[in-house]
């Protein structure tokens, strides 16, 4: 009976999955057709050297004048972007049914360490920096502490297993596919599409600036 309710939550995940990327990608075409009405002009002069260099700089450790500015905040949100998509890719059983880099605690556990460091070093920001805790809402908190728990599930299911204290394998796994649901589930309608549509916004901007203005967008 587990086990069927587990493998229906797994199909459901992998039918959110593909619904989401339908979702955006609507809305990255109707957000391409808005921009093309009301600035056709610079659609007109498209520069595809502009956007890319522009995304590119924005990708870059202290590539942007702005991630200089704040080299702690650079290196807490770089640390906590790649560390996740470390071990989503590289040691996570969802790749290869072992992780890329098999079963090594050692490269997992300093993964997590860094990834939940770099976590709280953000929630501290949030709240402690002025220019970041005004425009900061209680649903950012929500969202992080929704990744930092997916994040830990999956960890600990992945390389300790055997060190339940007061809930069992299965119940983690059930909970990790329900977090792994609503985070596919609210990637649209929250911040968490910035992953997508960054590099939609970026490439606008490094062609306003970079191309019609003669201005660095970074």
């Amino acid at each position: 009976m587990l086990e069927d309710f587990r493998s229906a939550l797994i199909f459901i995940v992998w039918g959110t999955f593909f619904a989401v990327l339908i979702v955006l990608a609507v809305q990255f075409f109707n957000l391409y057709r808005i921009s093309r009405v009301k600035d056709a002009v610079m659609h007109d002069n498209w520069e595809w050297k502009a956007a890319g260099r522009s995304i590119f700089q924005w990708l870059v450790p202290f590539g942007s004048q702005g991630m200089k500015d704040h080299p702690f905040a650079t290196l807490g949100y770089f640390f906590f972007h790649l560390s996740f998509l470390f071990a989503l890719v590289f040691l996570s059983s969802h790749v290869t049914g072992t992780g890329w880099l098999g079963g090594s605690s050692l490269i997992a556990d300093l993964t997590a360490l860094v990834f939940m460091g770099s976590v709280v070093f953000i929630a501290i920001r949030r709240l402690m920096a002025p220019e970041v805790r005004i425009v900061t809402t209680l649903s950012d908190y929500l969202l992080l502490a929704l990744v930092a728990a997916l994040f830990i599930t999956g960890y600990y299911m992945g390389y300790h297993p055997g060190t339940e204290l007061w809930i069992n394998y299965e119940s983690i796994l059930i909970i990790h596919i329900l977090l792994s649901e609503l985070l596919l589930i609210l990637i649209p309608f929250t911040k968490l599409g910035h992953f997508i549509l960054f590099f939609f916004t970026r490439a606008i901007i490094g062609v306003e600036f970079g191309a019609r203005r003669g201005v660095k967008s970074w």
